[in-house]
């Protein structure tokens, strides 16, 4: 696969009920997160260092991807070369923090952690950029789907078939261990657990809760939450799918405050905010909602705007700040970049290749480009939202891309 122009673009940017048992563990390179991590003899320490991960001056994107066999593969999105990942077995679903894969079995049962190898991290005045061996990093048990947040100290994992989750240690993950630092239970829901600072925000199916990092509920801070279903984390804090709204949680002085945030007028169940998208470290989230259009929520602002569109969405991904655009994904198959003051501003041709496509394909989104996948056709298509939604690039996969997640930013 020949170099584009691609490159040149990136410089500048960039509980106990779930009797999780770590059933094996390979070697893997090390995380960010250990900045005091072993240096050479000799040397100075440099800012970030980890042992056996090379730093590097751009971010290392790569479009990670497993098909339903589980074979998994990275297209290097700076050379367009195909790097494997390892085999993790039948897989029924994959999420990403960005750096890992967390790929769950068919049938359910297993979940197995894959290490892309490339990873960036944001100090907010300058950024770190690392690229090491991927590989497999190990299993632990699981029951069904995944949800995973992480930051730098630790990395969540939700299931909402069990309503039970783990806290991993982020540092030793990146070392090639899966430690347990925490767990929470509770009744089978669409909930959370992702990392707030020093602390923890889950829920139970009508209510929204802080917890310390060992796992324990804080006193005091908990708030309402009717029918939750779902969550993100932003810039600004933690965001949770109510049914009358969303509960926004933020850390100040070391406390966790709540606040609610109702919807500007009554909301059909069907037409619900229940599954949040951004670009990572974005404060704006969006969430299709029925067959009207998307919702916008800005965390900073704590307001809701509906944008109707003129088909119904499968995917709706929050851009940038500024311009507060929305790049989605709508039933036919085309990819839609979305104003919320004007509406839709620019379309692809339809994208689908075959109608099972359309289960499968989803919205990866980086502040130059948006990456659909097409599985039936075996491949990931590049394009640059900003550009009147033009296919930049048609990238073929190895194997059929049943499963995306850009990774590395």
């Amino acid at each position: 696969m020949s170099r584009t122009d691609r490159a040149p673009r990136r410089a500048s940017r960039l509980a106990p009920a779930l009797a999780l048992a770590l059933l094996s563990a390979g070697c893997a390179s090390g995380d960010p997160a250990a900045d005091e991590a072993a240096v050479p003899a000799g040397t100075e320490t440099v800012h970030g260092f980890v042992a056996g991960a090379e730093e590097l001056t751009e971010a290392q994107l790569r479009i990670s991807y497993l098909d339903r066999a589980g074979a998994a593969s990275s297209l290097d999105l700076l050379t367009g070369e195909d790097v494997p990942l390892g085999t993790v077995g039948p897989t029924a679903s994959v999420v990403s923090d960005g750096r890992f894969l967390f790929a769950a079995s068919e049938p359910a049962g297993t979940l197995t952690v894959v290490d892309s190898g490339t990873w960036t991290v944001d100090h907010g005045d300058h950024t770190h950029y690392y690229r090491a061996e991927p590989r497999v990093v190990g299993t632990l048990e699981w029951a069904g789907e995944v949800r995973v947040g992480s930051s730098e100290q630790v990395t969540t994992l939700f299931s909402p078939d069990a309503g039970a989750g783990v806290v991993l240690d982020r540092l030793a993950l990146g070392q090639g261990e899966v430690a347990q630092t925490a767990s929470t239970t509770a009744t089978p829901h669409d909930g959370v657990l992702l990392p707030l600072g020093s602390s923890l925000v889950s829920s139970t199916g009508d209510q929204v809760l802080a917890l310390d990092a060992t796992g324990q509920p804080i006193a005091g801070a908990q708030v309402p939450c009717p029918d939750v279903q779902g969550g993100a984390s932003t810039r600004v804090g933690v965001v949770v799918s109510c049914a009358d709204g969303a509960v926004l949680a933020t850390e100040a002085d070391g406390q966790v405050v709540f606040e609610t945030l109702p919807y500007p007028e009554p909301v059909d169940p069907a037409d619900r905010a229940t599954s949040f998208a951004q670009r990572p470290g974005r404060p704006t989230v969006a969430a299709v909602s029925g067959d009207r259009g998307l919702w916008l929520l800005d965390t900073r602002a704590r307001s809701w705007q509906l944008v109707r569109t003129p088909s119904p969405l499968l995917h709706a991904v929050a851009v940038d700040d500024g311009e507060d655009r929305v790049v989605a994904l709508d039933d036919a198959g085309r990819v839609l970049v979305v104003d919320p003051a004007t509406g839709v501003t620019a379309t692809t041709d339809v994208l689908a290749a075959a109608p099972e496509d359309l289960a499968a394909m989803t919205v990866e989104v980086d502040a130059d480009r948006a990456y659909v996948n097409v599985p039936s056709a075996r491949v990931v298509h590049e394009i640059d939202y900003a550009d009147g939604a033009r296919i930049a690039r048609t990238l073929p996969t190895a194997v059929t891309p049943a499963f995306v997640a850009e990774t590395g930013r």
